[in-house]
């Protein structure tokens, strides 16, 4: 048995940043990992990476047909196939060189890895079963044990027809048609992918838009791309009641606003994910838990004092960038109650950006406009487009807009949503307009270069007024 400062369990974005700034702090750290592909927890191996690397094939892919409109000739593009096995292996290279990267960061910092199950059993004790089963002693503990995709009953997924986000990032032949169930982010980027990459896509969401957390313009007008450019079956206010698994696929039956019986090769059931706390051993522990969720307050502390718990198994956004500062906040907590002259600092969660990788892309930050208007009484919202902005218009991606919310008052910056190239990197400076408390007039006057598409942002600011230039 060994005695640590701190035991991390879960080595996702927020499990191993926690341990690198609890080592950074001078505290005995060990991470525990079940994994036995390696560390970096769903985000790398089954989420955020790998999938991505899927996105930028389907980008890159779709982008192709226009060869010769970008003057490259001498390319049969009619010839061009999708090759998911190929696909694949890249995706694989990538996490396998990205867990080498972490692995890297656990020796440079003295972390020690433990590799197996973790299970709690009170009083800092953890038993970790791996080849065989040691129990290790911790004076602090971070829970950073992640999620998993959900089922809904009757649709159990397969891996062969019914497939979670799991299983279709390993897929290595095209389906013929995909039925898509949920159109949150991991929905429409799945549907966005297959898309492109020539698959008969059926999007299928029980609310009545695309995105449904996101600004209702941003869901709407996502909507109308997906079906006009994509040409694909986007069907809202719409469920799954059944389904008959074939030989060859699956046929699905539906009921609302677009019902009928569709038969597919394969159904993507996306409907978002659950914490991953069953069988933890939580109810050794003074914690609080409710749905699997672990209660946490603004320092990430759990009602056991010496168990704190961070990412998807609080209540917080579910998203690899808030886990990873919230690491940050529980490592710092720890340290400075074992001793630490350290002083974390809470989280503001009225400024995390959520993006959406689908293509037109999505970038959001800040109250939607129906929020505003819940909470303040002089609301005014502008958008701007990006089909005159040249620079849009070189890159081929002219579609989508920004969308700005602020007080009539002031011109306070409440929100900002974009839809369109490159929204998940255009949204970060949008962090920086709202956490520096910007007004739209000084974003009218803060100049942006000439031709990019930021150009954008101070066009949207004075939409709010209704005076933009470019239009």
């Amino acid at each position: 048995m060994a005695t640590f400062d701190l035991i991390v369990i879960g080595s996702g974005p927020g499990g191993y940043v926690a341990a690198i700034r609890a080592a950074q702090l001078g505290l005995a750290t060990a991470i525990v990992e079940r994994d036995p592909a390696g560390l970096g927890g769903t985000c790398l191996r089954r989420g955020c990476i790998p999938a991505k690397t899927w996105l930028e094939t389907a980008h890159r892919f779709g982008h192709m047909a226009d060869l010769a409109d970008y003057g490259i000739a001498g390319v049969d593009t009619s010839q061009l196939k999708a090759d998911l096995a190929a696909l694949v292996k890249r995706k694989n290279r990538i996490v396998l060189k990205s867990g080498k990267g972490i692995e890297f960061l656990m020796k440079k910092n003295k972390v020690t890895v433990l590799r197996g199950s973790a299970r709690l059993l009170g009083g800092g004790a953890v038993a970790v079963q791996g080849a065989d089963t040691e129990t290790h002693q911790a004076r602090k503990i971070i829970l950073a044990t992640g999620s998993r995709p959900q089922s809904i009953p009757g649709l159990e997924t397969d891996g062969v027809h019914v497939l979670n986000s799991d299983h279709v990032l390993d897929l290595t032949e095209l389906p013929s048609h995909l039925m898509v169930l949920g159109a949150g982010a991991i929905g429409v980027e799945f549907a966005s992918v297959f898309s492109r990459l020539g698959c008969k896509v059926t999007l299928v969401e029980l609310q009545d838009r695309l995105l449904p957390l996101e600004d209702r313009a941003i869901g709407e007008e996502l909507a109308k791309i997906f079906v006009k450019q994509l040409k694909m079956d986007v069907r809202v206010k719409t469920r799954i009641v059944s389904i008959e698994r074939q030989e060859d696929g699956v046929l699905a039956t539906l009921e609302g606003d677009r019902p009928g019986v569709v038969a597919c090769s394969h159904l993507l059931v996306a409907v978002g994910r659950g914490p991953v706390t069953a069988d933890l051993g939580l109810e050794a522990t003074g914690a609080t838990v409710e749905r699997g969720f672990v209660a946490v307050d603004e320092l990430m502390r759990t009602s056991d004092p010496d168990l704190l718990a961070i990412g998807d198994i609080v209540r917080t956004p579910l998203l690899a960038h808030v886990a990873s500062d919230e690491g940050v906040v529980a490592a710092e907590q720890a340290a400075r109650e074992l001793g630490r002259d350290v002083h974390p600092h809470a989280i503001d969660y009225g400024l995390v950006p959520s993006c959406t990788y689908c293509e037109p892309e999505v970038g959001c930050i800040g109250l939607t406009e129906e929020q505003a208007r819940a909470q303040h009484d002089d609301v005014e919202v502008g958008s701007f487009p990006f089909m005159p902005l040249a620079k849009a218009n070189i890159l081929g991606e002219p579609h989508g807009f920004i969308k700005m919310v602020a007080t009539k008052a002031t011109g306070k910056i409440l929100g900002i949503h974009i839809l369109g190239p490159k929204a998940t990197e255009l949204v970060s400076s949008s962090v920086a307009l709202l956490g520096g408390g910007f007004t739209v007039d000084q974003l009218i006057h803060t100049m942006y270069p000439h031709p990019t598409l930021n150009e954008a942002f101070p066009e949207a600011a004075r939409s709010v007024y209704g005076r933009a230039l470019n239009m």
